[in-house]
């Protein structure tokens, strides 16, 4: 009986044949697996728990993200859920002077929310799993034949399985299986940052602005508030990994100093409550390109290192990933090529849409770091001059991005201010 049990394993695994799997469910996983599965296309989702799961991250998701949910047609059903919404920035320099602006007027829509990744993450799985075949499995290696990629090996229910197709999308994060496979890993440390959040009830002073802080010892990196729903806050701290082993910064304790000492932040916090313990997460940064295809395989969001290097947001961008690795899959489906210089059009295409902004928030990382009396420049003079403060409202990254901050005339525009 065993044999025979044993046997009838080895023909379902065989017939266990998919168009595509795809490893992970956050947003770029869901993503890509929605636009596959409306496009009639036979896949495997997988993720190795079951939803709702909490994901550490700021939780601010802007009009990148909103763009995809809007073209998927899932948007309406997003601004229902619970968290609050954001019309803007508050914005601190390393001088601690306060300057607010403003994505868009509040007569219009809100172009950009905060909800907690736990509650985000569960109505994204729920769009997308009557459209494919979901599983929860523990993906342990990857099927490799004839140097392509067919499928995964892993856990389902304690069991040993595998699932074979033609190509693999990779959204399985920072420290997917895949990258690891294939040496697709490995950021050197000025291009990873470690990030630190806490949730909060009872921090006053919230808006319906994000507070992005860039205190001056955690420069470029910076302190955050993040409104929530019912008074809750997302508060937490990024630094890149870099600077923080060469500062000799513990994280944690550092966040914990600016909540106690910062004049900013010490009466707001005096009567709040911690509602969980201290929590990291490292986010490997698109200033360094990374590799992101190769025969039988792509690799989205986190697992394609796509985190901006300025204001850390990879939500919108990993759901970018997502649209355009979908767009090549299908486009390979019918051609009938997972090769990798088929695949390559995937990299093209992305880094064609996000390359611009990531390269201009790059450098203004850089020089950040290297010239911060340019920040207290730029925010000094916005808060005094309306005008000028508008032109930083279309240069902010929340409100889509722009290259002007980044080239060399504003630059020594912010030289010459008084």
């Amino acid at each position: 009986m065993a044999s025979d049990k044993s046997f009838l394993n080895v023909v379902t695994k065989k017939e266990a044949m998919y168009d595509v799997i795809v490893i992970g469910s956050g947003p770029a996983g869901a993503t890509a697996a929605m636009y596959l599965g409306k496009a009639g296309k036979k896949v495997l989702l997988i993720d190795k728990a079951d939803f709702p799961r909490d994901k550490i991250c700021g939780d601010a998701q802007g009009r990148k993200a909103a763009a995809i949910m809007r073209e998927l047609g899932i948007e309406e059903g997003y601004r229902k859920l619970p968290g609050h919404v954001v019309y803007g920035i508050t914005l601190s320099s390393p001088n601690g002077t306060l300057v607010d602006v403003d994505i868009t007027t509040r007569d219009k829509p809100a172009p950009g929310f905060c909800h907690r990744r736990i509650v985000f993450d569960e109505y994204l799985h729920n769009c997308v799993k009557d459209l494919v075949d979901f599983k929860i499995f523990t993906v342990t290696d990857i099927i490799i034949e004839d140097g392509f990629v067919k499928g995964v090996r892993g856990k389902e229910n304690d069991e040993e399985k595998e699932y074979r197709a033609s190509i693999v999308l990779a959204a399985d994060g920072a420290n997917s299986m895949v990258t690891q496979k294939f040496g697709l890993n490995k950021n050197p440390p000025d291009h990873f940052i470690v990030g630190t959040r806490q949730y909060y009830s009872g921090v006053t002073g919230m808006t319906d602005r994000i507070e992005i802080h860039l205190v001056k010892s955690l420069l470029p990196g910076y302190f955050w508030i993040f409104p929530l729903e019912d008074g809750k806050a997302n508060v937490g701290l990024g630094m890149i990994v870099k600077d923080m082993n060469d500062k000799k910064i513990n994280l944690k304790t550092a966040q914990l100093k600016e909540i106690q000492e910062n004049p900013l932040f010490k009466e707001r916090f005096k009567n709040a409550v911690a509602l969980e313990d201290i929590k990291g997460w490292n986010l490997p940064l698109a200033s360094y390109h990374r590799k992101c295809y190769g025969n039988g395989f792509l690799l989205l969001g986190d697992a394609a290192s796509l985190i901006d290097p300025l204001s850390g947001e990879g939500v919108g961008t990993a759901m970018i990933s997502g649209k355009h690795a979908a767009k090549i899959t299908l486009e390979a489906l019918d051609a009938g090529d997972f090769s990798e210089k088929f695949l390559q059009k995937y990299d093209e295409r992305l880094w064609e849409e996000i390359g611009p902004e990531i390269t201009a928030n790059y450098r203004l990382q850089k020089l950040g770091k290297r010239f911060p009396f340019l920040i207290d420049k730029m925010v000094g003079r916005a808060k005094k001059d309306e005008k000028f403060r508008k032109r930083i409202e279309g240069m902010l990254p929340y409100a889509g991005g722009r290259e002007e901050m980044g080239k060399d005339s504003f630059v020594e525009e912010l030289q010459q201010m008084e």
